[in-house]
């Protein structure tokens, strides 16, 4: 998936935004063919459920901007709820200390020490259903990347992959 807002940035051009505090998919699409790179969905001042955030990060990816969440606090759960819908990025309130700093940098970061847990069947993994490669079952080994295949469209039980 693409980052408007990235790549802008990358070139050293302005990225333009706009905060939204309520539910409106709509808005979110509309922001995007007007000119905008990202909109900022703002859980802490807001409206905006989970499902609500899931739902315009969706018409972001749709339209072609970038969503950015606010989650309602710094805690690492309610950071990693957003991260999880499929925003770009965070941008987290309450950071007052180095340490809370730290933490909200390990929230969103999937290495060994963070605090991030992967979350298979999520929409930013694609429901399950991202780029995999077979291992091999005798030897213990990633299969060639010829084996790799995408599952981006649904498989019979019976078909096979060359």
């Amino acid at each position: 998936m693409n980052n408007a807002m990235k790549d802008k940035i990358a070139r050293g051009e302005p990225a333009l935004g706009i905060s939204l505090m309520f539910p409106a998919p709509q808005i979110v699409e509309m922001l995007s063919y007007a000119g905008f790179d990202w909109v900022l969905l703002d859980c802490e001042h807001g409206s905006l459920s989970l499902a609500d955030v899931e739902l315009m990060a969706m018409a972001a990816d749709a339209s072609g901007i970038t969503a950015i969440a606010r989650p309602r606090s710094n805690s690492s759960a309610d950071i990693q709820s957003v991260m999880d819908r499929g925003v770009k990025g965070v941008q987290i309130p309450h950071i007052n200390t180095r340490a809370d700093a730290e933490r909200a940098v390990q929230a969103v970061k999937f290495a060994p020490g963070s605090g991030r847990g992967l979350a298979a069947g999520t929409r930013p993994d694609k429901w399950g259903l991202a780029p995999v490669c077979r291992i091999s079952s005798r030897r213990k080994t990633r299969a060639p990347s010829s084996a790799c295949r995408s599952n981006t469209r649904r498989r019979s039980p019976t078909s096979t992959t060359s």
